[in-house]
């Protein structure tokens, strides 16, 4: 497992550069100063433009995968999803194995983040979002006002082959940072708090999201893109809006977190 390098922003930002150099694509890295107040991306200017202009709709209800599709590709085997006992609140739910309700998603995945902050990738990226194979495990299913977990993977291809692989998943990754930096913009009401430093090779922040009904939705989101898979992990739960969440926040540092997700894939698919 590569623990050392650049920061995602620095490589989304030489990825960029390199293939815009290339003729292949053209894209700018994202901001990934921990700051809320990033200017919003293709990605979020476009969904700002489709959001109405209140609450978003409600979202609360028990996950389920993004579409029907087959099952999960070679791809994507079982030991590519992070141990369960390394998600966040597992002393209180006992998550399951990710890999027992893991789904192939036919297309491009939605994304936790797509679904709540209502964004979707930037028009130059958004060929990017199908990718070789993808995968959904919903986690964690319980009631609305109960924390529910789901982890999504969309793999990119072998990087040893080729750089380019990577870059591209870099590419995916910087564009679903400035999804959550700009909720806000896409939803109004929603805020965001980033709780990854600035140089770190992963993204993490907590959302909260109002929804029509007086609800609000909290989000933990977990980001990262081990060469050449993106990986999200999310928790989320509903409450009324100014009310706390039925169960305490509880769990690993965000570092710890991400580690974990990254470890389940390097180990499984050895290409990192």
């Amino acid at each position: 497992m590569r623990t050392n390098g650049p920061s995602v922003a620095a490589r989304t930002a030489v990825t960029a550069a390199a293939l815009l150099g290339l003729g292949v694509l053209n894209a700018c890295g994202p901001d990934n100063s921990g700051a809320q107040n990033a200017a919003p991306s293709t990605a979020a200017t476009a969904a700002g433009t489709a959001a109405s202009g209140g609450a978003a709709q409600p979202s609360t209800a028990a996950a389920k995968p993004s579409s029907a599709g087959p099952a999960v590709s070679k791809d994507i085997p079982a030991g590519a999803w992070i141990n369960p006992r390394a998600i966040p609140l597992d002393a209180t739910y006992k998550w399951p194995a990710p890999a027992a309700g893991a789904k192939g998603v036919s297309g491009k995945p939605t994304f936790k983040l797509q679904e709540l902050c209502h964004s979707k990738l930037s028009q130059d990226h958004e060929s990017l979002g199908a990718g070789r194979a993808a995968a959904q495990s919903v986690i964690g299913a319980g009631g609305a006002d109960q924390w529910q977990a789901q982890q999504t993977l969309l793999y990119q291809g072998d990087p040893r082959p080729s750089s380019g692989i990577a870059q591209t998943a870099y590419l995916v990754l910087g564009d679903l940072e400035d999804e959550v930096k700009n909720c806000a913009k896409t939803v109004p009401g929603a805020t965001v708090k980033v709780t990854s430093p600035g140089d770190a090779m992963y993204f993490a922040a907590t959302v909260t999201v109002p929804q029509a009904g007086g609800t609000t939705v909290t989000l933990h989101e977990y980001l990262t893109a081990p060469d050449g898979t993106v990986n999200e992990l999310s928790l989320w739960t509903a409450a009324k809006t100014g009310a706390q969440p039925k169960v305490a926040w509880a769990g690993p540092a965000d570092a710890d977190v991400t580690k974990a997700m990254d470890a389940a894939l390097c180990d499984t698919l050895k290409d990192c």
